[in-house]
């Protein structure tokens, strides 16, 4: 059988490289921009241009200046936010940064109750539903919220600073340490959780008894997620990249999800190693 050419090595590679079809992705971070959502108190995000034009030499030069919180718009919380001698995000161990994913549709409840929580009984209706929880998994709970992110009284639910007065969906603490006790109950560890509103715990109340009790379990948070209708309730697989700020609380973060359909894309895996063995033994043959 005759060697491949360099040519037809270079087609194949970016035949397969090519064949990645951007509807297998969803990203589920919100621009940064004069829309981001933060916290009353949160150093809000400003994008500050410092150089655009062109230079004396005729070339493009363009740069900016970043100013924010640690909690401000898509973002994750580390478990030193809500608990002390828990992981900064710096941190955190990278494999739990690459995670199965699954969703928990929260959205009939919130229609009726602004202030709905993801309670213990919805969590274990939920499971029974669905099965057992990955190893290893980050859990997200959708509950529409995401629909009035950039109006900041919408997604508040008021326009005072009062956080009494906040009112928005979020995750009861019962149901908060089911996730945290299952890997002592069922073996497989949670690793993170997500939400589509402005914090884990609901808007209104005192205390973040949410936030400390995964912290405690060093379970990180991630707050303002968007397009969680975009994906499917189990089998997806999250990418979270927060900025690894050293000793942060917290940090801006890229979440993309990774759909089952991707893992459906034919031959990649298998034509791989075939394709470096064909580079291998070309190169072999024109070193003789």
């Amino acid at each position: 059988m005759a060697l491949p050419t360099c040519q037809h090595l270079v087609f194949l590679c970016l035949f397969f490289v090519g064949s990645a079809n951007a509807d297998d992705y969803v990203d589920l971070t919100y621009n940064f921009d004069n829309n981001t959502m933060a916290l009353p108190g949160v150093t809000p995000f400003m994008l500050k241009q410092e150089k655009r034009g062109y230079t004396l030499s005729g070339y493009w030069h363009e740069r900016n200046s970043l100013q924010f919180g640690e909690h401000a718009g898509t973002h994750l919380d580390a478990p030193v936010h809500a608990f002390e001698g828990g992981w900064a995000v710096d941190q955190i161990p990278i494999d739990r940064l690459v995670a199965p994913g699954v969703k928990i549709d929260l959205r009939e409840k919130v229609k009726d109750d602004p202030s709905a929580e993801l309670t213990s009984d919805d969590l274990m209706a939920w499971l029974d539903d669905h099965g057992p929880l990955p190893d290893g998994v980050v859990v997200f709970v959708h509950t529409g919220w995401g629909t009035r992110y950039g109006n900041k009284t919408a997604y508040f639910g008021t326009d005072s600073n009062d956080t009494s007065k906040w009112m928005f969906p979020g995750i009861n603490p019962g149901a908060a340490q089911i996730l945290t006790s299952y890997e002592a109950a069922i073996g497989r560890r949670v690793v993170g959780v997500g939400i589509d509103t402005p914090s884990l715990d609901r808007g209104g109340v005192a205390d973040q008894l949410t936030h400390a009790e995964l912290a405690k379990e060093n379970v990180y948070g991630l707050e303002n997620v968007a397009n969680l209708d975009r994906l499917p309730t189990t089998g997806f697989d999250v990418t979270v990249l927060p900025m690894k700020v050293a000793g942060g609380s917290g940090a801006p973060v890229r979440i993309l999800a990774t759909l089952p359909s991707a893992s459906a894309s034919p031959a990649t895996p298998t034509l791989l190693p075939l394709l470096m063995a064909s580079g291998v033994a070309l190169l072999a043959k024109r070193s003789l």
